[in-house]
């Protein structure tokens, strides 16, 4: 099921998506909605970031190509930090290029949707607690002078575009991932060539954090990512969810509002 979340009519909804109409999904999508009496075109609605997460949580290196790619030793745990909720965006929404910026890097992404409150879970029902998945494109900033670590990098709003809908699975599976620029394929991959699986990655942070219903899991990008400039398009095609596209631009453009 291809749940999106958008904004019709003055109103935020949920709906199931059949053919090119959305059905409306009444109640908590996470503790099993009932359709509603009301649909919409996809052509007339505003697509929403497909969920309100408490945290964005995302991994670094978690594919070894990556790690190679870059000349870096592979963890033999997850890595992680952490992207502010503020820098979540949708489907064909812009993202931001600040102006005192060298670059933005591009990084397409598989995210895992958390079901239900994980805390200290056991291994074996980790999978449980999948909700489902969607695309994500974790923006970085490059800034002269500053540490590529910093958190600001990651910071700004619109730095985490993601959609355009949330694939609901029951557990893991499989995709192929690629990311294009300006129409030119420069990342493809198969996420079964990540290290930590989804289900991994979850009991890992269940053992560190609480995760809540809705938050968001980014599981790493492959080798390919590179820099952006004002003007490029930037589309994260995952099978089975959809291609997820968006215009870097200028901030203080007439254009810049998320």
């Amino acid at each position: 099921m291809r749940i999106f979340r958008f904004r019709a009519r003055g109103e935020i909804f949920y709906g199931a998506l059949e053919g090119k109409i959305l059905r409306e999904l009444r109640g908590n999508i996470f503790e099993g909605p009932e359709e509603g009496q009301r649909t919409f075109s996809l052509a007339e609605v505003e697509v929403l970031p497909p969920v309100e997460p408490s945290k964005i949580i995302c991994l670094a290196y978690n594919f070894p190509s990556l790690a190679k790619e870059r000349g870096i030793k592979l963890p033999q745990e997850p890595v992680f930090f952490f992207k502010p909720p503020s820098s979540l965006t949708g489907h064909l929404k812009p993202v931001l290029f600040p102006p005192e910026a060298e670059a933005l890097i591009f990084q397409g992404e598989l995210a895992m949707v958390v079901g239900k409150r994980a805390r200290k879970v056991k291994a074996e029902e980790a999978e449980k607690f999948i909700f489902g998945f969607t695309a994500v494109n974790d923006i970085t900033a490059v800034f002269p002078g500053l540490h590529p670590r910093s958190a600001r990098a990651k910071a700004y709003d619109t730095f985490t575009p993601a959609g355009p809908c949330l694939l609901r699975t029951w557990g893991e599976k499989n995709f192929k991932l690629k990311t294009f620029v300006n129409a030119k394929l420069r990342q493809a991959a198969s996420t079964s060539r990540m290290r930590f699986t989804p289900s991994a990655v979850l009991w890992y942070l269940s053992r560190v954090m609480t995760l809540e219903p809705g938050d968001l899991v980014c599981l790493g990008t492959p080798e390919g990512a590179g820099k952006t400039k004002p003007g490029d398009r930037v589309d994260v095609q995952i099978e089975g969810i959809g291609t997820l596209s968006n215009l870097i631009i200028k901030e203080g453009t007439h254009e810049d509002i998320p």
